[in-house]
């Protein structure tokens, strides 16, 4: 464990976190969030957020507290991601083993855009590291059967949904684990007091959500709900259709799927269920979610890795273990067809965890290479025109520059997503109205080309920087 988490700070000192204008796509709107927040204004009115509060929340008193520090979200960020790769192998060796669990955490720190995603100031790493908190307070109360850790699970689990709902899809395999702990070998299961625990931690969950959602989340409901289910297709825009799940990303992380799949079939063939609950319950509540739910935004692979990187790492230990059996019974005889499947098995198992690790560099050296602060020249013209600059309006996803300049967005732009438009919550008219009543010094629109309305109403505007994907205007 000490290794495992000594080697991912040691990756994380490698990074511009404190420099690099932007890692994950959906930094920005939850930077600039939380800086609105830090300012006075009120989440959900006038801010818009579809989301639970709990993270914008900890954005906001981290900015109180030290201003609006683009490395200290980002130290916020690679905690998370330290708890949730360190709980992640902490669960995997206490159903497995030791060399299980560092090879299912390679295999999860390599996914495609994973390691990103864990300094990212986003969501979804911090609602799934306190998911795996809780599913490791689950594990303790399995063996101890002491009814505090299942409390402390549920409530971890209430403040995980608190940070972003996608958290409730490792709840189908807690609630599995738990009616399992009641079931004894050559018994029947004891329905009564399995039912009980399963009520407790169910109750315990809801009412920690709901605390967090009264307290803090007031005018929440209505914007999520119409932003989940209420959806019409728009003239122009793409349709949540338009996203499914891309198969291309199980080839992008073939080693760790194919692996997985190899530790399917053993689990299948020795009926090794139990100790495999949790990842094929995950797995399979995932990929059916995730099949009919649309849209498919990349930082979801998350919710798929988790599970295929535990299957995984147990397939690659038991070909390691394999292997040694084989070379161990051959002395090394070339002769023997054994030493010669030991030595196949062996190279495979070295493709595989060459071919994680090369993808783990490649993402380092990604993330090092992001366009820095001191040389962004879109940066540079927004700081130039601050000293007579109150409000900026730029186009999701880019929030990250008003925020990184160090500006004020109209707090009900703060976040314009696709979501918004499909659920009729904003339109570009009322985009257009807010801005005129705002009156914004600068805005930053995409480059292409501009409806009537826009150009409209930058007529008092003037371009001061313009390249193949920006344009920056200033108000005269």
């Amino acid at each position: 464990m000490a290794a495992v988490m000594t080697a991912l700070i040691f990756l994380y000192y490698l990074l511009p976190l404190g420099t690099a204008v932007q890692f994950g796509g959906d930094e920005g709107y939850q930077l600039i969030t939380g800086f609105l927040m830090s300012k006075g204004y009120a989440l959900y009115t006038p801010i818009w957020n579809d989301q639970p509060p709990v993270h914008v929340l900890l954005l906001k008193w981290l900015f109180q507290h030290w201003g609006p520090s683009i490395l200290a979200a980002r130290l916020m960020a690679a905690g998370f991601g330290l708890v949730l790769f360190g709980t992640f192998f902490q669960l995997v060796r206490q159903r497995l083993a030791g060399r299980t669990a560092l090879l299912a955490t390679l295999f999860l720190v390599s996914g495609p855009a994973i390691f990103e995603l864990s300094v990212s100031a986003m969501q979804e790493v911090p609602a799934f590291a306190l998911a795996l908190v809780s599913v490791w307070l689950l594990f303790q109360w399995s063996h101890k059967r002491r009814w505090g850790w299942l409390l402390v699970s549920g409530a971890v689990m209430g403040v995980a949904l608190g940070i972003k709902l996608t958290a409730v899809l490792v709840v189908p395999a807690m609630l599995v684990e738990v009616w399992l702990a009641f079931n004894r070998p050559r018994a029947p299961v004891l329905m009564k007091p399995a039912a009980l625990a399963i009520l407790t931690w169910i109750i315990t969950t809801g009412l920690i959500f709901a605390g967090i959602t009264l307290l803090w989340g007031q005018g929440s409901f209505q914007t999520s709900f119409r932003s989940h289910f209420a959806e019409h297709a728009i003239t122009g825009l793409a349709r949540p259709e338009d996203f499914p799940l891309p198969f291309s990303l199980f080839w992008d992380h073939a080693e760790c799927t194919g692996a997985a799949i190899v530790g399917l079939i053993l689990v299948s063939r020795r009926r090794q269920w139990r100790p495999f609950a949790l990842p094929l319950v995950m797995l399979a509540t995932v990929m059916f979610i995730h099949l009919f739910h649309r849209p498919w935004w990349g930082y979801y692979y998350l919710h798929l890795a988790i599970p295929l990187a535990w299957l995984a790492g147990f397939a690659v230990n038991e070909a390691l273990t394999h292997v040694s059996r084989l070379l161990a019974r051959s002395q090394l005889d070339f002769a023997s067809s054994k030493t010669w499947q030991g030595v196949g098995l062996c190279a495979l198992v070295a493709l595989v965890l060459v071919r994680a690790e090369g993808r783990l560099e490649s993402g380092v050296k990604n993330l090092r290479e992001r366009e820095r602060v001191e040389t962004s020249p879109i940066l540079a013209k927004m700081k130039e025109n601050a000293g007579r600059t109150h409000w900026v309006y730029v186009q999701y996803p880019h929030e990250i520059y008003p925020f990184q300049a160090q500006l004020l967005m109209p707090p009900e732009l703060a976040l314009v997503t696709l979501k918004r438009f499909w659920s009729d919550q904003i339109s570009e008219a009322q985009i257009i109205e807010i801005c005129r009543h705002y009156q914004p010094e600068q805005v930053l629109l995409k480059a292409e080309p501009l409806s009537d309305a826009w150009q409209a109403f930058l007529s008092p505007y003037t371009i001061v920087y313009q390249d193949k994907d920006f344009v920056l205007y200033v108000l005269k």
